[in-house]
């Protein structure tokens, strides 16, 4: 990986993007009180514990929402056009909600809780999870 995919990495995240590197998809878990949350935070929303751990999930979740991108609003996604954004939740991991993009699947086909699955892929040396349906 290059030094510039690496260091443009928030380090609140390296737990998310170390796993996507395995293909794995993982997300921050309280040893505490045993429950997920996403956005990363040393703390537990819940009961704000500091014993959290970066906890691997099947990646298996169901599409809670999407919408058609038509306006590129950055210049690196402008020839991706148009492309999928979706909301995808876990039911190994309650309360996460993923924003995510998604792929190989025609936007007439999705539906609002429909099971989805992630695909991983390198871009520039940076590890990128988007999720197709399953």
């Amino acid at each position: 990986m290059s030094e510039t995919a690496t260091n443009d990495i928030l380090p609140e995240f390296s737990g998310f993007f170390d796993s996507a590197r395995q293909h794995r998809l993982a997300f921050p878990c309280c040893r505490g009180c045993g429950a997920f949350h996403w956005y990363p935070m040393p703390r537990c929303p819940h009961c704000r514990g500091n014993d959290v751990e970066w906890r691997q999930v099947s990646g298996r979740g169901t599409l809670f929402s999407f919408t058609r991108v038509m306006h590129a609003f950055d210049k690196s996604r402008a020839g991706a056009l148009p492309y999928v954004v979706g909301l995808v939740e876990f039911s190994d991991a309650p309360g996460v909600r993923l924003v995510t993009n998604i792929v190989d699947s025609p936007l007439d086909a999705l539906r609002i809780g429909q099971s989805v699955e992630p695909v991983f892929r390198l871009e520039d040396g940076r590890p990128i999870v988007e999720f197709r349906t399953a």
